[in-house]
């Protein structure tokens, strides 16, 4: 039980990627910047990004943590917010802990840009003022989650485009003389793919799902951490696909720890999803109803929840996924997620 306590002590002394600061105190770290800037003076700040391929956008040696990143690609590629690959590696490690669409992991998909703010995330964008642009759905995309290393850190875009991308960035950290916490941050990308419909039998209020077996999994992991915030992104063929519960299993339990109400509950709406809309835990960025598809309820909808003032924490594991539907009787809508934690 001491044990359990230390380490719930310890989470939420780290707890939902914000930390204390005392601006009227001295400041323990040094800030620094890693960014594209031209070296000769010049005004070509910005990196150039050949198709298929990778680019550096930081290395930074020694203990710290990241604060800020800031990223805006210039491109003719349509497909660069779901093509284009966002991946962090923390002290050394071969396999990156960040994994991720750069789109979804802004709170963005379906490769529309919209303005999207909330505890972690913001994006600046005004894609009908771009009329100089050839490709005027673009942005000013940031980010606020604190990332903290013990001997490094390493940030890569990986262009999944066949067209250049013209990156700019800027990466804000602190160097300190040893990791500022011993979390590291974490984030994956899932997808389950479009199935046949069961039918509309299968979504009768009747029916039942009593293990999720055919959820969409949002996440998985094994260790001490705690979750502090989902996207959710769903081609939705038709009615019903909001009517899905979330279910959050921790440290193995044989039942969720945590069962919702529906879709549209868990971000924050009721009755459905109406209108984007956005606060700081939850919102709706993207809201496109399809023309061809009649019924009123399909499109393409993109939706987040921060957990940054109730983080869930695990100190063995967790588990999260979410219904299809109920019952999971939408299996033929695509669901792409992005779940971001913290973990030792």
């Amino acid at each position: 039980m001491i044990l359990r306590c230390a380490c719930l002590a310890l989470m939420l002394a780290v707890s939902h990627g914000a930390f204390a600061i005392d601006l009227d105190q001295p400041q323990p770290y040094v800030a620094a910047r890693a960014s594209s800037y031209a070296t000769d003076g010049s005004n070509n700040d910005r990196a150039t990004v050949q198709p298929k391929s990778t680019h550096l956008v930081a290395d930074i040696r020694g203990a710290g943590r990241i604060v800020h990143m800031w990223f805006t690609i210039g491109t003719n590629a349509k497909d660069y917010l779901s093509s284009t690959r966002l991946k962090i590696y923390w002290d050394g490690q071969k396999t990156p802990a960040v994994d991720v669409p750069f789109g979804l992991f802004h709170a963005l998909d379906h490769g529309l840009v919209r303005p999207v703010s909330n505890a972690f995330l913001s994006v600046e964008a005004r894609p009908a003022l771009n009329h100089n642009l050839q490709n005027p759905n673009v942005g000013g995309f940031n980010s606020y989650f604190a990332m903290p290393y013990a001997t490094g850190a390493r940030i890569v875009l990986e262009n999944g485009t066949s067209d250049v991308l013209r990156v700019y960035h800027q990466i804000d950290y602190q160097i300190w003389k040893s990791a500022p916490s011993p979390m590291r941050f974490q984030a994956s990308y899932r997808e389950s793919a479009a199935q046949p419909h069961p039918g509309q039998q299968a979504c009768a209020f009747s029916t039942k799902n009593t293990d999720g077996r055919d959820n969409h999994v949002i996440i998985e992991a094994r260790g001490i951490g705690h979750l502090v915030g989902v996207v959710l992104s769903v081609d939705a063929s038709g009615a019903g696909w909001w009517e899905g519960d979330e279910m959050i299993w921790v440290d193995g339990a044989a039942t969720p720890n945590i069962y919702g109400t529906g879709t549209e509950d868990y971000f924050g709406g009721a009755w459905g999803f109406r209108q984007e809309y956005a606060s700081q835990s939850h919102g709706v960025s993207v809201l496109v109803k399809v023309p061809e598809r009649p019924d009123w309820q399909a499109g393409k909808y993109t939706a987040y929840r921060m957990h940054d003032r109730d983080p869930i924490p695990f100190l063995r594991s967790l588990k999260m996924s979410i219904e299809r539907g109920h019952n999971n009787c939408r299996r033929d809508s695509v669901y792409r997620s992005v779940a971001y934690w913290y973990q030792r």
